[in-house]
C-alpha cells in the first residue's frame, strides 16, 4: 500500500471533509471570549481536530457492520478491509493521546475535563447511535461542550454571546444529525430496527420511495426555526451590533436554510446523492451564521465565513475527487 494511498485511507476514517467546519468549533468559542492570540487559536484548532478525528474514526469503527451492509459504503477504509480495526483503534488512541497533551501542556487540568467529558459523550453516542433514542442529543451536548472549551480556555466568566453560541451549536447539531442525517440513512436504518428518532417517527425507504410523516416533519421545522430565531436573539438583544448589510446577509442565510430544510423534508424518491449534496450545504449555511455574529467581537472573524468552505471543497477534490458529495458520508 502506498503512502499517498494511506492518507487518504485515514483521511475517510478521520472524515477529512469535515475537518474544517467541526475543528474550528471550539475557535468560536475562545474568539467570543476575546482571544486574540493566533497562536493560542491555533493549538485550540488543533486540540478541535483531535477531537473531530477521535469522534468520526470511532463512529465508523462502530458503525462497520451497518457499512458492510451498504454496497455505496463499502469504500470506507474498515469495511473494505484497507484499515484494520487494530489499526483503527491505534490511530483513535495516538490522536486523543495528542489533544490530551496539548490541552494539558497548555491550558491546564481543567480545559482536560472539559476535554474528556465531550469526547466522552461524543463516544457514547458513537456506541449507542442506533440502540438507544434521543443519542442526537448526547452529540449535540458534545458539540456545545466544543464552545464551552474554546471559551473556557480564555475564562470561565462566560459572556451573553458565547452562551447564545452553546445553544446555537446544539440546536446546528442536532438539525444535521437528527433531521438531515435521519432522512440520508432512512434506506438502511430500518434495516437494522435503528433507534434513531427518524425511524421510531416512521421515516424510511419503500420501494426507492422516501417516506417521513408529518410527526418527523413538524419536530425538524420547529429545530431549524428554533435555530434561525436563536441567531437573530443576540441582535434583537442588543448583545452585537451589526451594520444592515451583515443584517440583511443573516436573514437571508437563514431564509436559504429553511427553504432548504423545507425541500429535503419534501423530497419524494430516496437519492442519497442528492441528500448528501443537500446536507454539506445545509450545514455551510448553518455555519455562516457564526462568523457574521463573531465579527461584532473580532471583525477579522469574517474570513472564517471562507476558511471552512475553502477546506471542505479542497479536501474533497483531494480525497474523493467530488466538491460538495464525498462518499464517505
Amino acid at each position: 500500500m502506498s503512502l499517498k494511498y494511506t492518507i487518504k485511507e485515514y483521511a475517510k476514517l478521520s472524515s477529512a471533509h469535515f475537518i474544517f467546519l467541526t475543528a474550528v468549533i471550539p475557535i468560536t468559542g475562545a474568539i467570543a471570549m476575546g482571544e486574540k492570540s493566533y497562536f493560542l487559536l491555533t493549538i485550540i484548532f488543533f486540540i478541535g481536530v483531535s477531537a473531530h478525528i477521535v469522534g468520526f474514526a470511532f463512529n465508523h469503527y462502530n458503525d462497520i457492520k451497518v457499512d458492510s451492509l451498504i454496497n455505496k459504503k463499502l469504500n470506507r477504509p474498515l469495511p473494505s478491509g484497507s484499515i484494520s480495526k487494530k489499526q483503527a483503534l491505534l490511530y483513535i488512541l495516538s490522536v486523543f493521546l495528542i489533544g490530551l497533551i496539548l490541552t494539558l501542556y497548555f491550558f491546564g487540568i481543567k480545559l482536560v475535563i472539559i476535554y474528556l467529558f465531550g469526547i466522552f459523550l461524543a463516544s457514547i453516542y458513537d456506541i449507542f447511535s442506533k440502540r438507544i433514542c434521543g443519542m442526537d442529543l448526547i452529540l449535540a451536548a458534545s458539540v456545545s461542550i466544543g464552545v464551552v472549551f474554546g471559551s473556557a480556555t480564555v475564562s470561565f466568566d462566560f459572556s451573553s454571546l458565547v452562551i447564545i453560541l452553546w445553544i446555537l451549536a446544539f440546536f446546528q447539531t442536532l438539525n444535521l444529525n437528527l433531521v438531515a442525517g435521519g432522512i440520508k440513512d432512512a434506506d438502511h436504518d430500518s434495516m437494522i430496527d435503528s433507534k434513531h428518532i427518524s425511524t421510531i417517527l416512521g421515516v424510511r425507504v419503500k420501494n426507492n420511495i422516501l417516506i417521513i410523516p408529518n410527526s418527523f416533519k413538524i419536530l425538524s421545522y420547529l429545530i431549524a426555526i428554533t435555530y434561525s430565531l436563536i441567531v437573530l436573539i443576540p441582535v434583537v438583544l442588543g448583545i452585537i451590533l451589526l451594520n444592515n448589510i451583515l443584517l440583511i446577509t443573516l436573514f437571508i442565510i437563514n431564509i436559504l436554510f429553511l427553504v432548504l430544510t423545507y425541500k429535503m423534508l419534501n423530497l419524494n424518491k430516496f437519492k442519497r446523492q442528492k441528500i448528501r449534496k443537500y446536507l454539506v450545504v445545509q450545514f455551510t449555511l448553518n455555519w455562516l451564521n457564526i462568523p457574521i455574529i463573531l465579527m461584532s467581537t473580532a471583525p477579522w472573524a469574517g474570513l472564517m465565513i471562507f476558511y471552512p468552505i475553502i477546506g471542505l471543497i479542497s479536501s474533497n477534490i483531494i480525497i474523493y475527487r467530488t466538491i460538495i458529495t464525498p462518499q464517505v458520508l
